[in-house]
């Protein structure tokens, strides 16, 4: 083994052309000088075998005397080169955690190359904090950091805060309560998946449903079923991370506002900008970021913050004039600028903008000036029977006039009330297309259409079945019902029997039932008649009439007969037993995983019907989120305004 030459730099290796030579043999052989066994692994020492020497000796006709300091020379430029590239790499990111941990540090800095995946900062992360035994969410910028790509890829640069939570993985499968189980997104994902198929599916008496509406409250029917499926699972993330803003949980908001913008981000720029929770979702993310006072993150910011006002200029209009031509209370909305503006100022400031931070902080001002409600009329109207946040928003929209106030909170209610009816009419609407089914061309059942002809005095059934065969035809099925009315129930009958043993509940025939005495006098023995009450679900009428049948009529079932007949109707019966017990099972499974977020969604701004009662919540309403009280912007204003006064810009 040759000893170690002194040669290091390349102005003391002159030979750059034998250099040239040597680098193609290495390239073509595959030796790597800077790997084992040309480098120990542990110690970095140097080890080239003789028999390479030799060998490129063999090839090129030179000396080992010139051949092994040009591999020592390559082998340390080599593992040079090497260890820049990697301080290039190594970027300081600090980690802020949170979650159920002993550690008591909770803002360390770490290192570790751009070039590293989420994997492997995940590893570092854990080591680092101790969260050996926790699983942990990773978010910077607002986003979830993905495990399988590298942080270059993902735009995580050096000085960036990585927020973290952490969960013990034996609460893995803990109740949805807590944010910090690692399962709680995907719980969400799960409820908000369930009232998307509700919604998609004709309305049934036990089902809640989602509906996207628009700022007058009308539903959104022309969107795709994936944009409906993405916009539906943002929004309840988004309306889910809200809840946790509330409490002041402000990282655990931040991870599900975080999936909440990878589901919006999978919508149309189109719809994006045609609605304002887009907007809403940076602005939460934004306002989470400056009550962590996490001024790390001042680009991500400034670029939510742009979205959100060209997001609220779109769906609002300059100074609000597609609000005022939509609602009365158009300017109730300002309340969001106040924290955008106060938000904007903000980033302004901690970026070196003074001038920009002092114009938007005059407007913020202004702006929350306005929105002011005096804690006196806000009584003065609750004592008259209304709540805390119908007085505050009519205040507001009145600009303090308690009458103005008043009348706005009642045409508020009346228009709630109106599209409440509305709803409930279309929901009758697609059951009744539901039950009856399509024409003979495949349309959908013109509810209008039977409506008029039952008004005539037919049976609703007959009617439906009429319009089916004339395709909707109004005319053609009023001739129908007129001319052949006997007919048509006679066609709808399969279909109603099938559909009252679908929906009919199941009646179990006990041994001492009332109506077998009643069977026994009509002539029929007691095998006899429990099977026919068997065959008829305890229904006495019916079985009273099949009896007197058989009497009437020698061709009727043998008893054998009979009694195969009940005891497949009793298979039957019990089949579908097993199936409403297994429905049910299912329904409770359903309604177990939306108590993730009902709460919070009935609390909040979006449209859930619970088909069970016909009554609002309590508290809260479909523009909750514009009942900020303004404490909080408040106190920040006056804040930045002092700090612009001590740096000379007010």
């Amino acid at each position: 083994m040759a000893a170690p030459h002194s040669i290091t730099s390349e102005e003391e290796f002159c030979n750059k052309e034998l250099l040239d030579h040597i680098r193609p043999l290495l390239q073509r052989d595959k030796i790597r000088l800077w790997e084992p066994p040309y480098t120990d692994a542990s110690s970095g020492a140097e080890n080239i075998p003789e028999d390479l020497v030799e060998s490129i000796c063999a090839e090129l006709g030179n000396t080992a005397e010139e051949i092994r300091p040009a591999l020592s020379f390559l082998r340390r430029h080599a593992l040079e080169k090497l260890a820049a590239k990697k301080n290039v790499d190594l970027i300081t990111l600090k980690i802020r955690s949170s979650g159920a941990s002993d550690n008591k540090n909770n803002c360390i800095s770490i290192s570790i190359s751009s070039q590293s995946t989420g994997t492997e900062l995940e590893k570092l992360i854990q080591e680092k904090l101790n969260f050996h035994d926790q699983n942990i969410k990773m978010i910077c910028s607002g986003r979830m950091i993905q495990s399988d790509k590298r942080l270059q890829a993902q735009n995580i640069r050096t000085n960036a805060t990585i927020l973290v939570i952490a969960v013990p993985k034996s609460a893995i499968a803990a109740t949805t309560a807590d944010v910090q189980t690692s399962n709680l997104i995907q719980a969400v994902k799960e409820a908000a998946n369930i009232l998307h198929e509700n919604a998609r599916t004709a309305p049934s008496s036990d089902q809640y449903q989602l509906r996207i509406t628009d700022q007058q409250g009308r539903e959104l029917t022309a969107l795709s079923d994936d944009e409906r499926r993405s916009l539906t699972i943002a929004m309840t993330l988004h309306e889910k991370g809200r809840s946790f803003l509330r409490q002041r949980d402000y990282l655990s908001a931040l991870a599900l506002f975080s999936e909440a913008d990878n589901e919006f981000r999978q919508c149309s720029s189109q719809m994006l900008n045609s609605v304002d929770n887009w907007g809403l979702l940076n602005l939460d993310t934004v306002w989470c970021y400056l009550c962590m006072k996490n001024v790390n993150d001042l680009e991500d910011a400034a670029e939510r913050l742009m979205k959100c006002d060209t997001c609220f200029v779109k769906v609002y209009g300059n100074s609000f004039q597609r609000l005022k031509a939509l609602q009365k209370d158009g300017t109730g909305h300002m309340v969001l600028f106040v924290r955008l503006h106060l938000l904007q100022a903000i980033v302004a400031y901690h970026a070196g903008r003074k001038v920009d931070a002092k114009n938007f902080l005059g407007l913020a001002e202004e702006e929350a000036r306005m929105m002011h409600v005096e804690p006196e009329k806000l009584t003065q109207i609750m004592t008259m029977g209304y709540t805390a946040s119908e007085a505050r928003r009519g205040l507001r929209s009145s600009q303090g006039n308690i009458e103005q106030a008043v009348e706005f909170i009642l045409e508020n209610r009346r228009l709630r009330e109106e599209r409440h009816r509305e709803e409930q009419e279309r929901e009758e609407e697609e059951r009744l297309q539901k039950r009856y089914g399509r024409t003979q061309n495949g349309q959908k059942l013109d509810i209008k259409h039977l409506r008029q002809l039952e008004s005539m005095g037919y049976p609703q059934y007959a009617c439906a079945e009429a319009l089916k065969q004339s395709n909707n035809r109004l005319e053609e099925a009023g001739e129908m019902l007129l001319n052949d009315l006997e007919t048509l129930i006679a066609a709808s009958r399969p279909e109603r029997k099938n559909k009252e043993d679908d929906d009919e509940p199941t009646n179990v025939l006990p041994e001492d039932a009332s109506h077998v005495p009643q069977l026994l006098s009509l002539g029929a023995e007691l095998d006899e008649a429990r099977a026919l009450l068997e065959i008829h679900g305890n229904r006495l009428d019916r079985a009273a009439e099949e009896l007197l049948q058989k009497n009437q009529d020698s061709t009727q079932d043998s008893m054998a007969d009979l009694l195969q007949r009940a005891r497949v109707a009793a298979e039957k019966r019990a089949a579908k037993n097993a199936r409403l017990e297994e429905k049910n099972r299912a329904d409770q499974e359903r309604r177990a995983k939306l108590q993730t977020v009902l709460p919070d969604l009935l609390r909040n701004n979006m449209e859930v019907d619970n088909m069970e009662s016909e009554s609002e919540t309590a508290s809260g309403g479909p523009d909750e989120y514009l009942d900020l009280l303004l404490d909080e912007e408040e106190a920040f204003i006056h804040e930045y305004r002092q700090r612009l006064i001590n740096d000379g810009f007010w």
